[in-house]
This record gives C-alpha cells, structure tokens and sequence, in this order.
C-alpha cells in the first residue's frame, strides 16, 4: 500500500551528498522523505525524471532535511526492551517485565496486559527485540488467520498467502499476479481495525491494480470508515511524512 503510485523501478543513489533510494513511478511530480531510521532519503519521482534535477530538488530542501534529520536525533532514543518499558500491542501499551531466563533462546509473552520477557540476565537490546517480534509475528499470524476469511468474503477476493514483514514504508502490498499478500509486522501494534483495512486494500487491488476512484468507490464499500483508520496510521508514522 503505497500513496503515491505503484513502483517501476527502484534504484540506490547519492544525491547531493546524502544516500537516497529513488523509486520511479507514473507521477507528475517529485516527493521527499526521510527513512523511519534516518540513514537516507526516499524519492518518488515519475519515470523519466533525470539525475540532475533529482539533484537540484534535493539540494533546494537540503535545509528541510537537516532539520528533520536534528529532529529525529532529539527524540527518545529507541527502546533497549528493558524492564519498564513500553511496547504496543493491538493498540494497547504494555510494560515490559523481566522474567530472568537460565538457559534457552529469549521469547515474549502477553500476559493480563504485560509482555513477560525470559531472557538471559545479559541479554543485549537485539536479542530482547527479536523476542518482542517474535511475539508480534505471532500474535498478528493468529490475528490474520481469524481476520482473513471475513475480508475476503466482503471484498469477494482470496489471497493465494499470506505473509509477514518488516515494513518501513508500507503498511502492505500485493502482487496483483500471484495474489500473495504481505503485511507490516507493526499492525501488530495497532487496533485491530487498521489490520483489517490493510487486509481489505490489498484485497482490493486484486481487483483493481492501482489507486483511482474505482478503487476508492470499492474501498467505500466494503470498509466504509478506512479514511479514518488511514489517518490514524499515517499521523503514528508522521516523521516519515512527504514534501513535494
């Protein structure tokens, strides 16, 4: 699921001294952002756009990009997963509790509002996130599974599978040939109504491959309230936001 158009091509460049991914799609103009973590710039450009105005367009917003860079660096540095801490599952904040761990590989568990963590006493910020997302995978499977079969009644569309990744720009997408459907692992943080709407878009493209009024006079159908839960998602991710 993407705002601005499918991808054509996708390439790796620096541009003005600063690493880019440049992505070409059929637009008619030239969009900025910068990555969830802050290591580069993501532009949407139309197909024929040349290197040299990308060139030119990012140096016109290089003080943009400082500043959002400045601003990304002052937030709360991300979570080390330590006891006390706070991850975000299916909408609600749950405190972290350390359960220490004697032998045996970490893991997570959702227990009356917390998430339990087993893990060894030096367990590093890797090992216990890989066990929250270990959690996260599975709590969304089990929700995908049990979501699955009334959105694709409503949409009249099934997906050949369904699968799980991490996303950084993408809440979902779907190979319109395949009808192989991926998802974000963050909609496990969500209410439950953003994954369905996930679910439902993508669905959607199965019957219609691009974003036009066909495809939002479908998505009014069947999820009349998605405007809301879109909103909702793209205000949580706001530092990724687009200038044009």
């Amino acid at each position: 699921m993407k705002g601005h158009g499918r991808i054509l091509r996708e390439v790796e460049r620096t541009l003005a001294g600063i690493p880019a991914v440049i992505r070409y799609k059929n637009i008619k103009n030239l969009y900025l952002r910068i990555s969830g973590d802050g290591s580069r710039i993501e532009l949407s450009v139309p197909r024929r756009t040349l290197m040299c105005d990308m060139e030119d367009f990012v140096r016109r917003r290089r003080a943009w990009i400082e500043a959002r860079l400045r601003s990304m660096r002052e937030k709360k540095p991300p979570s080390l997963y330590a006891a006390g801490d706070i991850v975000h599952l299916w909408g609600s904040a749950c405190h972290i509790v350390d359960a220490p761990l004697v032998h045996g590989k970490a893991y997570a568990e959702s227990v009356g509002g917390m998430i339990v963590l087993h893990a060894a006493v030096d367990a590093d910020a890797g090992m216990r996130r890989a066990a929250v997302d270990a959690l996260c995978r599975r709590e969304l499977t089990a929700a995908i599974e049990r979501e699955a079969p009334a959105c694709e009644m409503v949409v009249g569309k099934r997906a050949a599978h369904w699968r799980i990744r991490a996303m950084k720009t993408r809440w979902g997408s779907c190979n319109v040939r395949t009808a192989y459907i991926t998802l974000n692992l963050q909609l496990a943080q969500y209410d439950v109504r953003a994954l369905r709407y996930v679910m439902m878009h993508e669905l959607t493209h199965l019957w219609v491959r691009g974003h036009n009024a066909q495809f939002y006079a479908r998505m009014d159908r069947y999820f009349p309230d998605w405007r809301e839960i879109r909103k909702m998602l793209n205000t949580s991710v706001r530092e990724n936001s687009e200038i044009q």
